[in-house]
């Protein structure tokens, strides 16, 4: 997909994901309680090399609650913040492990958003249908 394309759908999939975690969609079997945390703080890295100081403090969902509820605060300001990085082509960021493009960075995080939406969705409709669990984990049963 696009950059402009997961920049267009970066708010739609943000409450996908947030309204899925807050119906208490079933998600134990993926891994998404800890990569969404570091995600959420590599993107507040890139937001806060732009000019927006952002910062996530919880763990596993919270972060995403508490990334939510600073989003529909500042989301137009957020917005703007990454408007204007896919826009620079030459804006870096310095990492323990070299240089980076600022914008190859956001984009990384936009498909992130993008793709958990999408697996949430799937695992939602798989779930309203009465699916078979793929992987049966007895103390996932408890």
């Amino acid at each position: 997909m696009e950059a402009a394309a997961l920049y267009e759908r970066f708010e739609n999939n943000l409450e996908t994901i947030f309204s899925y975690i807050k119906r208490g969609l079933d998600v134990r079997t993926t891994p998404y309680n800890i990569s969404m945390p570091l995600e959420l703080n590599l993107l507040c890295d890139v937001l806060t090399q732009a000019g927006f100081p952002c910062r996530v403090t919880k763990d596993g969902f919270d972060a995403l609650v508490e990334f939510h509820a600073l989003y529909m605060q500042e989301g137009k300001r957020v917005s703007d913040v990454m408007h204007r990085i896919l826009e620079d082509k030459r804006a870096y960021l310095r990492t323990p492990e070299g240089t980076v493009l600022l914008k190859e960075q956001l984009i990384r995080r936009l498909e992130y958003f993008n793709e958990i939406a999408h697996s949430m969705e799937v695992i939602a409709r798989l779930q309203q249908l009465g699916s078979p669990l793929q992987y049966n984990y007895p103390f996932l049963n408890q």
